[in-house]
């Protein structure tokens, strides 16, 4: 962790996983706006039950209006982790594809596509379409 974020001290910023399970001495390096917000945010019950519900990121920007100054800080703090995940994985594609036994693949960007694309496959569609002719198929 520290050799991607050097300057990052994790204890710090517990509060970003779940701001309403830190305690005010914890969130003393913030400032005082920003230690309210948090304190304010804690005290509402309605949006415990969301944060138990939403995904970290979308209860953030849920919040957003709300608390403008300690999502903005959340966002900036959770931002990193997710564009960094998705560099491993278009890493961990490529290593795939380029296997050994596939090293002789001259374009793999087709392939990437693929692999990095969050659209599900429509496998039986194009089967259906390219399928083979009847004087081809044991009847």
């Amino acid at each position: 962790m520290t050799k991607y974020f050097p300057s990052l001290v994790i204890n710090e910023y517990d509060w970003v996983r779940n701001p309403f399970a830190v305690t005010s001495d914890v969130i003393s390096h913030l400032e005082l706006v920003e230690q309210e917000q948090l304190l304010e945010l804690q005290s509402d019950r309605s949006l415990k039950l969301k944060f138990n519900e939403l995904k970290l990121f979308q209860f953030w920007s849920f919040i957003k209006t709300e608390y403008p100054i300690i999502t903005e800080i959340a966002i900036n703090i959770l931002l990193p982790f997710s564009t960094t995940y998705l560099c491993e994985l278009g890493f961990s594609a490529l290593t795939n594809i380029k296997n050994k036994k596939r090293e002789q693949l001259l374009s793999v960007e087709q392939e990437m596509r693929v692999c990095l694309s969050s659209i599900p496959p429509r496998t039986e569609l194009l089967c259906k379409q390219h399928q083979a002719h009847v004087s081809h198929q044991n009847l």
